[in-house]
């Protein structure tokens, strides 16, 4: 029998916000269901693909939980390739496409921007009322994770719980729905937060930080792949050079072209271990004109050639795949 090509899935549209929420969870002016959508994919017989860059979704965030098989997922420059169990976050005006191989088990959520800010935080990053409970979850939700929940463990379980839970709330829509999906939001966000490694740790040595230095990692999120000077950033931002370097000085320690520079690589490795693009295609997709001069910029900071990094990753990653292969 012929291949069946992909089945296309829209995921749904928001409705256009003309109104401020409330302050009160039960008393929102839009229903949850117009801020969040979840996708159930439960072992289909042939390939699933859900498509994201219609203009009418530009302000949605997705999380990934896969639980079986393989899936990937293009970005607006690359490609993740993931297999289960998997929880990828993606935040906003990352995603453009998903599809999942046949057989494959778990859910895809869509949220508005704007809920993800009323759960999980303003601009300073800290997630407002006592769920949130300091943690960074707003940091979180601007970056993209791609973090391996180990199989049956106690994390997996709480995660597919509140996958779950939220699907049920969609489905029902009662009373006080935005704040439950809300609440499992930062439950989601809390497990990306504890699986991945150095997040943590980046927020530690980064500090809260002023104002001036949360916008500026807001801003760099947005443009790092564009090789934005100091000079871009601090027009973008409204203030001169050298407020911008005491500034992000102040906060981190280092000026602001190594905070620059550092988020690069940081993209650069992730693309490295996870994309199977070339190391040229990865290199264009991250803004550099000469894959060339990418893997002098990659050697200077990391020691070795991307290609080198890329072949000492899988090698280890194989060696992982090995042990496990051996057990009963």
């Amino acid at each position: 029998m012929a291949d069946q090509p992909p089945r296309q899935i829209p995921v749904s549209s928001p409705v256009t916000r003309s109104e401020t929420l409330t302050d009160n969870p039960f008393e929102d002016l839009l229903p949850v269901t117009t801020q969040a959508v979840m996708d159930r994919f439960d072992h289909p017989l042939s390939a699933q693909s859900w498509v994201m860059n219609d203009p009418g979704r530009r302000d949605r965030c997705y999380a990934v939980l896969l639980l079986g098989g393989q899936a990937e997922i293009g970005l607006r420059q690359g490609t993740i390739t993931c297999k289960a169990p998997a929880l990828v976050w993606l935040p906003l005006g990352e995603t453009q496409r998903f599809s999942v191989s046949p057989g494959s088990n778990g859910y895809l959520l869509s949220v508005a921007e704007d809920l993800v800010a009323r759960h999980c935080g303003d601009g300073s990053g800290v997630a407002s009322g006592a769920a949130g409970n300091g943690l960074p979850l707003r940091f979180v939700a601007d970056t993209v994770h791609n973090v391996a929940p180990p199989d049956e463990s106690e994390n997996l379980v709480l995660l597919e719980r509140s996958f779950e839970a939220i699907r049920s709330e969609l489905m029902g829509n009662a009373l006080g729905a935005s704040l439950v999906v809300g609440a499992h939001l930062q439950i989601i966000l809390t497990m990306v937060l504890r699986l991945a490694e150095g997040v943590m740790a980046q927020r530690n040595q980064h500090g809260p930080g002023s104002i001036t230095f949360q916008r500026f990692l807001q801003v760099l999120e947005l443009h790092f792949r564009e090789h934005w000077n100091v000079a871009d950033y601090a027009t973008a931002l409204g203030i001169s050079e050298r407020r911008l370097g005491s500034a992000v000085l102040r906060a981190t320690g280092k000026p602001p072209l190594t905070i620059i520079h550092e988020r690069v690589l940081r993209e650069a490795c992730m693309r490295l271990e996870q994309s199977p693009l070339g190391v040229a295609q990865i290199a264009y997709g991250l803004g550099f004109r000469d894959p060339a001069y990418f893997s002098r910029f990659f050697k200077r900071y990391m020691g070795e050639a991307p290609g080198a990094y890329r072949r000492l990753r899988r090698a280890l990653e194989r060696v992982r795949d090995d042990t496990f292969a051996a057990w009963p």
